[in-house]
């Protein structure tokens, strides 16, 4: 969109604007924040903050440009060489997020309040509450163009392609094709995503 088409349309739309103005306003206040607080956290031009954003842990929480937050998102990490990534343009409403090592979201997502968590926090094992009891902990990964609806838990282990859509309440664990609709607990792909047809599976 144009400088022109902008202006016409904050004419237009000056609550829009207004909205836009003032969550450009608070990403740039969030960045600011989390330097003086010595939060490491990398993120690109035009992030906006409808919402609220919690950073909790000695992690790295790294965002593409033009990313929007709404409600209350919580990146938080539980390990100094922990990461989050989150494309550019995507669009996080109350998500959360539990990394111990790797969660890599790609371009364009628009994920709502699941829970995306890379690490069981506690021992399948019987013997859980000793300090050696083996937690599991695997990597993360959601494609580009992935639409994740509300309470929906992603796994340790993860893996979904691009363009899939996961629907209300499914559980993941595993890999999804590309181009999936994913739904269920256990989660499973019940069809292909409309409009996909001929395109590449990866």
């Amino acid at each position: 969109m144009s400088l022109g088409q902008k202006v016409r349309r904050a004419v237009r739309e000056p609550g829009a604007a207004w909205l836009w103005a003032t969550s450009l306003l608070r990403g740039h206040w969030v960045r600011v924040w989390c330097r003086v607080r010595g939060i490491d956290f990398t993120v690109g031009r035009n992030f906006r903050v409808v919402g609220r954003i919690v950073f909790r842990g000695p992690g790295r929480v790294v965002f593409g440009d033009d990313v929007v937050v709404d409600r209350v998102v919580t990146p938080w990490t539980h390990a100094p060489d922990a990461v989050i990534e989150v494309g550019s343009r995507s669009y996080l409403n109350g998500t959360r997020f539990g990394c111990q090592q790797s969660i890599v979201i790609g371009e364009r997502a628009i994920i709502s309040d699941a829970s995306i968590a890379d690490t069981d926090q506690h021992s399948t094992h019987v013997d859980r509450h000793s300090p050696t009891a083996p937690v599991r902990v695997r990597p993360v990964t959601i494609g580009d163009n992935v639409w994740i609806a509300g309470s929906v838990g992603i796994l340790p282990g993860t893996r979904i392609g691009r363009n899939c859509v996961v629907g209300y309440g499914a559980v993941c664990a595993g890999t999804y094709p590309a181009h999936s609709i994913i739904v269920g607990n256990p989660a499973r792909v019940v069809k292909r995503v409309p409009g996909t047809d001929g395109m590449p599976d990866e």
